[in-house]
């Protein structure tokens, strides 16, 4: 049986009852904080946690205003005297319900009625109401505990949350530049590797090289070292090499899709066949066209399906061997000669398909050399993998060039979607962090008439969670964020946010976060977060424990770059 109301701990009492909210006495606010049973009491302070004994239940809440009337100003002016004679008054937002065996639900289970005590809440009850299960709960705890922190108003009181319930239902790691975003996430990584999770780390920046040997480290990129891996473009489904390629919705669109088919027959038939020429293509002008239609349609799976084989090398010089009139005038059973009309429309696709094959550092990681990996083949085998285990997969490598990296972590994400959907994460649930999240998630490419949308991972954010597979998305824009992706976190940690257009972003799509809530947001110090979600009792102030191994999230160095 719980005891939350010691009088040692009596602060105030009711003396206005509003929805959601009360406003109570604070005749010791004035004083200096005192201590009870080594814990710190501060009796009015903004943010402090109190509790109102209400018959028997108690409602937890959360002190967001504190005033004295008008005609007591002038006596704190000059400071407030020991022996003066003041009556503050505060504001409570009432948040969740406390039954005295422990259990407690979300909201208000009865309303405060006037008169009735309040007391500080001890750290027994603000640990039981954030770090154990809400009666109720859509996901109850279970599984092992995800040590975070303390309370940012009482380092007293940790805060352990069960990895069902932070990463269930998807998790969102906001805030500015500098406010402890990479370090939480840091955090969590060696969280999920102690308690023998499975997690893949998407580093847009490089900066997490330093976990070190907690994790395995691979590169997608041309001259990232021993872990560099390649994108072949055998990798890309049809979206993503549009995305890549960009062609017309016209002439080039059609013409691109036959040219990759006759490519994938050339590879399939060899050099040594009278269709395919020296270089690789399969010309068609002028030639019969029951010799191609007969191979073709006896290869038809292989030449359809998605992943098969081709030169890329070989893709400018088929488009225009596609450009031909489907029938010879003089012989129907024959292609015709060179469309001119096709061949100047496709022109400009042609010359960026020349133009990409020339760009070393697109061209090597598209068509790598045999030695090296493919990125999704070193994902399979992580997760062949017994145990638990951490996959970080930089991208600091990775050019920013024709949307290389948007295209390649889309690649990733309906990789395993697609695993995914097949039941591969429903008994090893897998948890996917995407830091710098808002360059990724939900991505179009191209213009009006020819849009390509990189999807992938905002449909892991919508559907992932009913097969095991959970996202993890850090950002410091979560305005960029496509409309519902961030209602689909169940969890989000806030850190500061000093734009008041990202806050008001983050409120919207949060029914959790109350506007007294966001209010907390700019004054946040490096490392405090709010913790929101929707099996978590209240938003609380989380001092988030710094990793072991620190992200190489330092600016730059002015003092020592600048020295004269």
């Amino acid at each position: 049986m719980l005891h939350p109301f010691p009088p040692e701990r009596h602060v105030g009492s009711v003396y206005r009852v509003e929805a959601g909210e009360v406003e109570i006495t604070l005749p010791r606010a004035a004083g200096r904080p005192q201590v009870h049973l080594g814990q710190r009491l501060a009796r009015g302070e903004v943010g402090e946690f109190l509790i109102v004994d209400v018959g028997g239940l108690g409602i937890l809440g959360r002190l967001s205003e504190v005033w004295v009337t008008a005609a007591e100003r002038d006596k704190v002016a000059e400071g407030v005297n020991p022996g003066a004679s003041l009556a503050p008054v505060g504001r409570l937002q009432l948040l969740a319900t406390l039954k005295l065996d422990g259990t407690h639900i979300r909201g208000i289970g009865q309303y405060p009625r006037l008169g009735d005590p309040v007391y500080s809440a001890p750290a027994d009850v603000l640990e039981i109401m954030i770090s154990e299960d809400v009666q109720g709960s859509v996901s109850p705890i279970s599984g092992p505990k995800i040590e975070m922190g303390t309370l940012a108003s009482n380092d007293q009181v940790t805060v352990d949350l069960s990895a069902s319930r932070l990463f269930g239902r998807h998790l969102a790691i906001l805030g500015a530049t500098g406010s402890g975003k990479s370090w939480t996430l840091a955090h969590l990584v060696e969280e999920v590797a102690r308690v023998g999770g499975k997690m893949i780390l998407v580093d847009a920046t490089g900066e997490f090289h330093t976990l070190g040997d907690a994790a395995t480290h691979v590169s997608i990129g041309p001259d990232s070292g021993s872990g560099a891996k390649a994108l072949p473009h055998t990798d890309l489904d049809e979206a993503d090499l549009n995305a890549f390629l960009r062609p017309s919705s016209g002439a080039q669109l059609p013409k691109l899709r036959e040219a990759i088919r006759s490519l994938r027959l050339a590879h399939i038939l060899g050099l040594q066949h009278s269709l395919v020429d020296e270089q690789g293509c399969i010309p068609k002008a002028g030639r019969p066209r029951s010799d191609f239609f007969d191979v073709r349609n006896e290869h038809s799976e292989a030449v359809e399906k998605g992943g098969s084989p081709f030169d890329l090398r070989c893709l400018p010089q088929q488009i225009e061997h596609e450009c031909v009139f489907g029938h010879d005038r003089n012989h129907e059973d024959y292609f015709g000669g060179a469309a001119l009309n096709d061949l100047g429309y496709c022109t400009s696709l042609i010359t960026r398909i020349h133009d990409l094959l020339q760009t070393p550092e697109v061209f090597n990681i598209l068509v790598p050399g045999e030695d090296i990996p493919s990125i999704l083949e070193s994902i399979d085998s992580f997760l062949d993998q017994d145990g638990e285990g951490i996959l970080c997969i930089s991208l600091q490598s990775l050019p920013f060039v024709h949307f290389l990296r948007e295209i390649a972590v889309n690649s990733l994400g309906r990789h395993l979607l697609a695993l995914a959907r097949k039941g591969r994460f429903k008994e090893t649930p897998l948890l996917v962090g995407v830091d710098e999240a808002q360059q990724f998630f939900g991505r179009t490419i191209g213009d009006d008439v020819v849009a390509t949308r990189l999807e992938h991972f905002e449909t892991i954010a919508k559907e992932g969670r009913k097969y095991g597979l959970t996202v993890c998305m850090a950002t410091q824009r979560p305005g960029d964020l496509p409309p519902g992706v961030l209602s689909q976190a169940g969890m989000l940690l806030v850190h500061r946010l000093g734009d008041g257009r990202d806050r008001k972003y983050v409120e919207d799509s949060s029914s959790e976060l109350d506007h007294s809530s966001t209010k907390l947001l700019p004054g946040l110090t490096p490392g405090e977060a709010i913790f929101v979600g929707v099996d978590f009792p209240v938003p609380v102030a989380v001092r988030v424990r710094p990793p072991v191994r620190k992200p190489e999230s330092d600016g730059p160095k002015y003092s020592d770059g600048w020295s004269p």
